[in-house]
């Protein structure tokens, strides 16, 4: 029942217009008294009719091409019967309501609205012309009336209801989720749009050529009895011109599609699939386009084609390219994710462990110069410990970077002491370490971010600015916490955006969230950076 309903609604029309005119036979036929005013031509008209209905039943079945190319005339047929029968029938038994209303649901069901409004005038106007010629006698109670108008009624209430039910024309057979998964976790998107657009139609033979923005090959796909085959192609050897869904008989080399204004129009083929990587038997093509870029899916093998799947085509194309389009979103935001990541963990690296080495090779040149003036046991068991400090913090670093767990202001500032006298050791500087009391709560990435920033801003002191003194310090308030670093050496050299400022300092105090500021007076320079709470957190 559920699958007869879902019929092509050329199938629809065709069966409706031969059950019509074998009614209107047997209706003839059971009138007892005051026969048509031309029996014999009526009989042969209504013969003749159900001819027509039933040939174009037969040609039309399975057939698209022909169910399109026939419309218009069988509805013409329909509308000249239509009048006909006003005029050779008299009374109650007159079809004209029944036929009215299968005619105005033919035109809306193929054409829509317009075609529906100028028919209705139309066959108004002729029924006022023909009625003029055939006055009914007086209303009588017959057998034929009960027949004709149970009749009438079931074959209109179940063309009603076809026409209710398959509203699935604008829309999936089922909702686009059910056959789309999740983009979040859609490792091959191409595949799935194809499956879900071959489910939608239920076809049995699928294709999508898929090319990706900025890609210079695009990706196609072929499912044949459910297995999937891959291949990439060349850019310039495919043909993704189409703007909308067409059905396509390639052997024919015949092809139909809607215009701008519903209106469908034949067409070649070859205009709109020249270049396809595979061969190209009869089915449904439709265009999939969105900002992550163009593609073509062909459905082939789909039971019951019809120009019905046309308009279940820009449903189809619109679920796909939302899915492609919310798929490539996500998987630029990872890349994004993965890119930041990268940086973060190259700033990390630099001022960390590149800078310890740094100032490790600064320590060893000054004891190669002093080699042959004094014993260098001492200072190289010194850098021993250094180094084994450093990857205790490096080891402490990356434990952080696993728990995530928040650290108290005090903790910071201990964790800051050891590292301002480690550092001093390292660039043979005189590092002091001061800091404001305070009870609050600091983020693990904060709190990574503060020793990096203090390895980083003596560095920088010692190698760019020749500084001997350098005073770091700490203070947090409500919603940041601040870092204050004074040196006595010479100005910073112009970097190549012609200021001041070390780079490597701003990038990280930018991603983080927060703000730097460097000042320069009375022989010294200062670099104030503040830190949000809540972007760390």
């Amino acid at each position: 029942m559920g699958r007869g309903l879902q019929l092509a609604s050329g199938r629809v029309i065709a069966l409706g217009r031969l059950l019509l005119a074998s009614l209107f036979i047997l209706v003839v036929w059971l009138e007892p008294t005051g026969r048509p005013a031309a029996p014999t031509q009526t009989y042969w008209l209504l013969f003749a009719y159900i001819g027509f209905a039933a040939a174009a039943t037969l040609v039309t079945w399975n057939n698209w091409w022909a169910d399109a190319h026939l419309a218009g005339p069988a509805h013409a047929a329909d509308i000249g019967l239509f009048t006909t029968l006003v005029f050779l029938t008299e009374g109650d038994r007159r079809p004209f309501f029944p036929f009215f209303m299968f005619v105005l649901l033919a035109a809306s069901i193929r054409w829509g609205w317009r075609a529906t409004t100028l028919t209705a005038v139309l066959l108004t106007l002729l029924y006022l012309s023909a009625g003029m010629f055939a006055l009914p006698p007086a209303e009588r109670f017959q057998l034929e009336m009960f027949v004709s108008g149970t009749g009438y009624l079931v074959i209109l209430s179940l063309i009603l209801i076809w026409f209710g039910v398959n509203q699935w024309r604008a829309r999936l057979p089922g909702s686009a989720e059910q056959h789309l998964p999740d983009a979040t976790t859609d490792p091959t998107p191409v595949e799935n749009g194809l499956r879900a657009a071959m489910a939608g139609v239920r076809a049995q033979t699928g294709a999508f050529v898929w090319a990706r923005k900025g890609k210079d090959q695009a990706l196609c796909i072929t499912i044949r009895d459910g297995a999937a085959a891959v291949s990439k192609l060349a850019l310039d050897e495919l043909a993704l011109a189409a703007s909308g869904p067409f059905l396509y008989d390639a052997p024919r080399e015949r092809a139909l599609m809607r215009d701008a204004k519903g209106n469908l129009r034949t067409f070649a083929p070859a205009e709109q699939i020249a270049g396809t990587p595979f061969p190209l038997g009869e089915g449904l093509a439709i265009a999939v386009r969105s900002e992550a870029g163009q593609g073509q899916l062909y459905l082939e093998d789909v039971r019951g084609l019809s120009a019905d799947h046309l308009e279940l085509g820009q449903e189809i194309a619109a679920a796909i390219a939302t899915h492609m389009q919310r798929q490539a979103l996500i998987q630029a935001a990872e890349e994004s994710a993965e890119a930041r990541s990268r940086l973060a963990v190259a700033r990390d690296l630099h001022d960390s462990v590149v800078q310890f080495l740094a100032g490790a090779a600064f320590r060893l040149e000054a004891m190669k110069r002093a080699a042959t003036t004094r014993d260098l046991t001492p200072e190289l068991n010194e850098l021993k410990e250094l180094m084994l400090q450093e990857q205790t913090e490096l080891r402490s670093f990356i434990t952080a970077l696993r728990s995530g767990s928040q650290r108290d202001l005090e903790e910071l500032a201990k964790d800051l002491q050891l590292l301002a006298n480690r550092l001093s050791r390292q660039w043979e500087v005189q590092c002091t370490f001061s800091h404001r009391p305070g009870d609050m709560a600091v983020p693990t990435q904060l709190h990574l971010d503060a020793q990096q920033l203090v390895r980083e801003a003596v560095a920088n002191a010692a190698r760019h600015a020749g500084a001997k003194n350098i005073s770091i310090r700490l203070a947090g308030a409500a919603e940041e916490l601040r870092l204050d670093f004074i040196n006595d050496g010479t100005a910073y050299p112009r970097s190549s955006d012609g200021g001041r400022m070390p780079r490597s300092l701003r990038e990280r105090v930018q991603a983080a969230g927060g703000t730097i500021e460097l000042s320069r007076g009375m022989g010294v320079t200062k670099i104030a950076i503040a830190l949000p709470l809540g972007r760390a957190a």
